[in-house]
């Protein structure tokens, strides 16, 4: 008889049991009709068939009695229990849990009745009443009786493909056709968190747990803002954070469930501080996760205990250090450096901190104490003492005992050092090019590093040829283009080519080295190749990394373009031409009137066109969005609009993002929701590419939602997205909180940036997971909390810079200019705060770094003033201008040195004679530059002489009309 056959070994016998659907149905409606029919609904599909078919009679018996729930609503609920021990039970003495255990045999003694409508029912009822019955249906599953256990074994296959009887029907389908593991995945992307969170339970101890596991932390990863949106619309927060806890693996997770938690409101005890995952894990990683939420809980004594239980001389450090204890890590270093073997790596690490932690504490004495033991022969010479001294010498001022050291080990890198900290002679010195030689030897030096090139092979650049390179940056540093000019061209034109696998032209070098430097205008010339006069892909990249919004791919696009336009000009100037379009300058023989408009038509021709359903879509175009913006910055704002439009309807997410972005910023608030609505679905649905970079344009249009929201007055909206926002920001993924927090500033909602980066930074204080690090969070954090805490800003951009001494990821002279950031704004907070004392030291250090700190002189003395230090502003002031203008006698032809010593005597109208001096003087070298011109007029202004002052303006604007500090000054100058 169909539908009337016996479960064994947990699978239906018959696959030819149809089993009925019903679209729209709640769960009690579609096990009625399954019971009536004699089979479970869609949402119940694959429930085992029973032994023989209920009669009518059968199911009429099932009815409930008047008052009491229908069958199929039913569960051990609603079983009677007797509450008290004299009565409605078995007999006298009955708890409430001896009925439910007896309850719960008889619903598993139901399993095997005759009755196909009990076993089904029982089936059901311990498939959905999990919390009750799961102990007993993991019993049952190895029940002699093999009704029972089959039915019992098709119940945990469901839990653990986290399939449930409230299971979306069209998600039940996809769980029951695909493995444990990759059902997860679907669970995850339906928003069944609660299912997800039972097949995790459920797949406890089993071979698929640990894969499960995996896959669940990649989502968490790459789809957060996803899964949070679907968790608020469905109410299921709890679930997805009970998930989190079964399945955090790392200090990230931990902190996402943490932040949760606080944000939901829920107590944070000694006992939940750890995900329940952590009972897996290495005992040294739940204390380093412990003392890491202690940190974010700013428990720092608790924290530094767990540290000192774990025996991680590293994250006690880091505890203490995050916990400002400076006079601790002092003592304990100072002890432990003392005991040290001299010559051993550890005797100089050990008094590498010992410098460290006294300079953070105010212990001159034993800083010194310190700085000579560093500089003495029993700290050795291996190599990792050495790298590691300088790097803690130079970045806590102490330049010229850095640089004796760095001498020794690279004299490029030493050069580079002294001229970031003004000691230009020390540079050309180091380098073994004297400069009283330069005009005379250059020719030489420049052919002896050519040879030593060719003599070295080609696997790698000869240090002759590296020095010649940094000689070149110096001598466009102190305004020697002329020289360095011909430098990069003769090695540039060399034959010489690097590298084993993949070469480079030398020419590549001399490029990549000029990045390093500001207004190169020529190095275009430098990536022709002398015979061919065309260019290769990686000079075009390199060129490309010296201008704003653009990348190699755009001047590819339009030099393709240009061949288009004039099939007969060479790729030489095609490049040029390029290169001045993407600058926002017209090349010579380009008409704007017409040539705009012929490259939009080239650029977004579909490259591909495919049919679906009879219709013809166009696919992908060659424009992309650097191309959008090149017409708009050379004012062609129609093409530029119509250029992202075209780009978003071919898919280009960021330019239908960019078009959200200018419907805000224009005040079009309908036309911005559509259009950041549009970037949000598009990221609704799973993606097999991309990642979680992607998916932080998600929460980014959420951004832009409440830029609209607060506009428009919709305090509701406001606070839903506010909440929403909150959440995402507690993400796993270092990348997205980054993006998110990074645009969140952007978009001026500068405290809930701060409290983005609050959550974060303590985080990446105890080590990363991916390639965001605590220096790139810190960083941004600084510069966005400088403002409002400089103190704060200057607290987590030190622990970052101390945390990159050991790494090699930093150019030399970022050891000397990083750390300038760092006292700066220290000595913003000492001026906020009235502090004299700390401001001199301040002071002290930042001019120990550079005696001509131009940001210092410009920005912080007119604020000391109004702090009334003027002695200590007046003083420090005098010692930059003397300094600054010995420097200018001996390097004359600087004028961008001659320009920022002006414009600091101007901002603190002091020794403005010397200023006019110096400002004609920079002029008279580079009379094209308004930025010169500025200054001089700012002088005049000064003196008195309005008139001169606003024709200087006047013409600086011609040049210049972008420029909307011109139009400022004009206003001024004319009152």
């Amino acid at each position: 008889m169909v539908g009337c056959h016996r479960w064994e070994s947990g699978l239906v016998t018959d696959p030819s049991v149809i089993w009925p659907r019903s679209i729209g149905l709640g769960a009690s409606m579609m096990l009625a009709i399954s019971l009536m029919l004699g089979g479970p609904s869609l949402a119940m599909q694959n429930v085992p068939s029973g032994s023989s078919v209920p009669k009518r009679e059968q199911l009429e018996q099932n009815q409930p009695q008047p008052g009491q729930a229908p069958l199929e609503q039913r569960s051990l609920s609603d079983a009677p229990v007797d509450e008290g021990g004299d009565g409605g039970g078995d007999g006298p003495g009955d708890t409430a849990a001896d009925q439910r255990a007896d309850a719960v045999r008889r619903a598993v003694d139901d399993l095997s009745k005759d009755d196909y409508a009990v076993r089904q029912q029982a089936t059901i009822e311990m498939w959905k009443g999990r919390d009750w019955s799961r102990e007993a249906v993991q019993d049952a599953a190895h029940n002699p009786d093999p009704e029972i256990a089959g039915r019992a074994q098709w119940i945990l296959r469901q839990w653990r493909r986290g399939a449930l009887p409230d299971t979306p029907p069209e998600i039940s389908r996809l769980l029951q056709s695909g493995d444990q593991p990759a059902a997860i995945e679907r669970l995850l992307e339906g928003g069944q968190f609660l299912a997800a969170v039972v097949a995790v339970e459920e797949s406890a101890g089993t071979v698929d747990r640990e894969l499960i596991q995996r896959r669940i932390n990649i989502g968490l990863m790459s789809r957060f803002p996803i899964y949070v949106h679907m968790a608020i619309q469905s109410e299921s927060l709890p679930h997805l954070l009970r998930l989190i806890d079964l399945v955090a693996d790392s200090n990230e997770t931990a902190a996402c469930r943490f932040e949760l938690m606080q944000i939901m409101g829920l107590p944070i005890t000694d006992e939940n501080l750890l995900p329940e995952s952590a009972a897996t894990w290495p005992p040294n990683q739940r204390l380093m996760v412990m003392a890491m939420l202690l940190v974010k809980l700013e428990r720092y004594d608790d924290a530094i205990a767990v540290a000192k239980q774990s025996g991680d001389a590293e994250l006690l450090l880091t505890c203490r250090m995050i916990a400002g204890r400076w006079r601790q890590i002092a003592d304990e270093r100072l002890a432990v450096a003392e005991a040290a073997e001299p010559g051993a790596i550890e005797y100089c690490l050990d008094w590498c901190q010992v410098m460290m932690a006294a300079d953070r504490c105010g212990d001159d004495a034993l800083f010194e104490t310190a700085a000579d033991h560093l500089m003495s022969p029993q700290i050795g010479d291996h190599p990792a003492s050495m790298n590691v001294r300088w790097k803690y010498l130079l970045s806590h001022g102490k330049v010229d005992e850095a640089l004796s050291v760095l001498d020794t080990i690279s004299p490029d890198a030493a050069a580079t050092v002294a001229m970031d900290t003004s000691r230009v002679s020390h540079a050309f010195d180091v380098l073994g090019f004297p400069l009283d030689r330069v005009d005379s030897d250059y020719g030489k030096w420049i052919d002896e590093a050519l040879d030593a090139q060719r003599d070295a092979g080609t696997e790698q650049l000869s240090p002759q040829v590296r020095r010649l390179l940094v000689l070149m940056q110096c001598l466009l540093s102190i305004g020697r283009e002329d020289v360095a000019r011909i430098i990069a061209k003769r090695v540039a034109d060399s034959d010489g080519r690097i590298g084993i696998q993949r070469q480079h032209r030398l020419a590549e070098y001399v490029l990549s080295t000029l990045t390093l430097v500001q207004n190169v205008d020529w190095m275009p010339e430098l990536a022709i190749e002398a015979e061919s006069r065309s260019v290769s892909a990686d000079s075009i990249d390199i060129i490309a990394r010296t201008m704003d919004e653009v990348d190699g791919t755009t001047v590819e696009i339009l030099m393709d373009a240009l061949l288009k336009m004039d099939p007969n000009q060479p790729a030489e100037p095609r490049f040029f031409a390029a290169y001045e379009l993407l600058s926002g300058r017209i090349p010579a023989g380009f008409d704007p009137a017409t040539d705009f408009a012929k490259i939009f038509d080239l650029v977004t021709r579909p490259r591909s066109v495919r049919t679906v359903r009879g219709m013809r879509q166009n696919l992908s175009i060659q424009a992309n969005m650097n191309i959008a913006i090149m017409f708009s910055r050379h004012g062609e704002a129609s093409l530029a609009l119509a250029c992202m439009t075209k780009l978003a309807r071919s898919g280009d997410t960021d330019a239908l993002f960019r078009m959200a972005e200018q419907a805000l910023d224009s005040g079009r608030g309908n036309d911005a929701q559509i259009l950041f609505d549009a970037v949000y679905r598009k990221f609704e649905k799973p993606v097999r590419v991309g990642g979680s970079g992607d998916v932080a344009m998600a929460a980014k249009a959420l951004v832009g939602m409440l830029s609209i929201a607060r506009r428009s007055g919709d305090q509701q909206r406001s606070e839903e997205l506010l909440k929403e926002i909150r959440l995402v920001l507690c993400s796993p993924s270092s990348n997205l909180r980054h993006a998110v927090a990074s645009y969140l500033a952007d978009r001026d909602e500068i405290d809930l940036a701060l409290e983005a980066y609050g959550r974060i930074l303590p985080v990446k204080a105890f080590g990363s997971n991916d390639s965001v690090d605590l220096y790139s969070v810190s960083r941004v954090f600084a510069l966005t909390a400088r403002h409002t805490d400089p103190e704060a800003a200057a607290r987590w951009f030190d622990l970052a810079i101390l945390r990159s001494i050991e790494s090699d990821d930093f150019r030399p002279s970022a050891f000397a200019t990083l750390p300038m950031y760092v006292h700066r704004w220290s000595l913003e907070a000492a001026v906020r705060d009235g502090d004299v004392s700390q401001a001199q030291n301040q002071v002290e250090r930042l001019l120990q770094f550079n005696a001509m700190d131009v940001d210092l002189a410009e920005r912080l003395l007119p604020k000391m003033r109004e702090a009334s230090m003027d002695e200590l502003a007046d003083r420090t002031f005098s010692r930059v201008m003397d300094r600054g203008t010995e420097y200018v006698a001996e390097f004359s032809r600087d004028a961008m040195t001659c320009n920022n010593l002006a414009w600091v005597a101007a901002m603190n109208d002091r020794r403005l004679d010397d200023a006019l001096r110096l400002s004609e003087s920079a002029v008279r070298m580079e009379p094209d530059s308004a930025i010169f011109r500025d200054t001089l007029a700012e002088i005049l202004f000064l003196r008195g002489d309005k008139q001169a002052a606003l024709a200087i303006e006047q013409g600086c604007l011609l040049d210049d009309p972008g420029q909307w500090h011109l139009h400022e000054q004009i206003e001024r100058f004319s009152k």
